[in-house]
């Protein structure tokens, strides 16, 4: 059995390759990718090779690297020891782009059928938002900023509104982004970045600014820049991973102010098997927001902005490498590829 997948062999080139898969064996499951999502801001980053050298971005990406880790796909056949999937079962899993791939079925999570593959394909960057706001605890009553819109900053939206806050304050450059964000709970809109918000977030809430602001831009300053508007001891997450660390700083804002720094990232989340004192673990996050799309308290069918075919995955990047790109769902979709 083969498999194609998509490689980024240099910065600013992108390739389909052709390689064996290994045998079914053990409890391993033979898994033919339907759709995969681009992670937007950390696949641009890799395409272009452009991150701070050196740093973790830089020991990471190295040519040639394959992007990508969240997809939806069917089973097609089940090795000897496979207890909880069959043949047809349609799953998500943590894997680059490619058409085919061999894994432990505890590594890959039922999709309910009321689900579409065009949303199943959020899992892994809602259960980095959904850990955010988690990190956070309940937000009632909450005056609450996400800077940042793109796939995983709409996500973080949502949840910090399914966790009650008061107030939600979106703040991006692109109109379209914001116009999204206006479906998706935000309260009030902001143009212009995060400097440009500080007034009116400030104005707003009665001059203490906000309790909790999340930090999805993957832009340096904007850290420094959102703790000008939230209150003292209010909370920054830092859930957007920089290219740029070195020139991430916190200003003495944070310091003036007491203000809680709170750091996030996928590796962060548990993903030990549900246990009877143990929650939030990446199995709870995956079925959590399953759940959320089948009841409608959540939606991200209509953050697909654009779907590629497999084979022109180069053109998926272009597009996102473009600055003030529109993009916001971006899915190369396998189904028809001929792979």
């Amino acid at each position: 059995m083969h498999s194609t997948r998509v490689l980024i062999t240099e910065p600013g080139r992108v390739e389909l390759r052709r390689e064996v898969l290994p045998e079914l064996s053990g409890d391993e499951l033979l898994v033919r990718t339907r759709m995969t999502l681009v992670s937007t801001g950390t696949e641009r980053n890799c395409f272009l090779g452009e991150f701070e050298k050196p740093s973790h971005w830089a020991s990471w990406v190295r040519h040639p690297f394959a992007p990508g880790y969240s997809a939806v796909g069917e089973v097609l056949a089940v090795g000897p020891t496979a207890a909880r999937h069959r043949p047809g079962d349609r799953v998500v899993l943590r894997r680059a782009h490619q058409s085919h791939a061999v894994v432990s079925e505890r590594s890959v999570y039922p999709v309910p059928d009321e689900v579409p593959d065009e949303s199943a394909a959020w899992f892994a960057l809602s259960a980095i938002a959904q850990h955010a706001v988690r990190r956070t605890g309940a937000l009632f009553g909450e005056p609450v900023a996400v800077a940042g819109l793109g796939p995983l900053g709409q996500l973080v939206l949502q949840y910090a509104a399914v966790a009650g806050a008061a107030e939600l304050y979106a703040v991006a450059r692109g109109e379209s982004r914001l116009t999204a964000a206006a479906r998706h709970g935000a309260t009030t809109v902001l143009a212009g970045g995060v400097a440009a918000a500080e007034e009116a977030v400030t104005e707003l809430t009665g001059g203490e600014g906000v309790g909790i602001a999340y930090d999805v831009t993957g832009a340096p300053e904007a850290l420094a820049a959102l703790s000008g508007l939230t209150r003292d001891a209010g909370t920054l997450v830092l859930v957007g991973d920089t290219a740029w660390p070195g020139r991430q700083v916190l200003g003495g804002t944070v310091l003036r102010k007491a203000q809680t720094l709170v750091g996030v990232h996928d590796s962060d989340i548990q993903r030990a098997p549900r246990g009877r004192h143990l929650r939030g673990t990446y199995a709870d996050n995956v079925e959590l927001f399953f759940r959320l799309i089948t009841q409608r308290r959540m939606a991200v069918d209509d953050l697909v902005t654009h779907i590629f075919p497999a084979g022109d995955a180069e053109d998926a990047y272009k597009l996102i490498a473009t600055p003030d790109n529109d993009a916001i769902g971006v899915l190369l979709d396998w189904q028809d590829a001929g792979f």
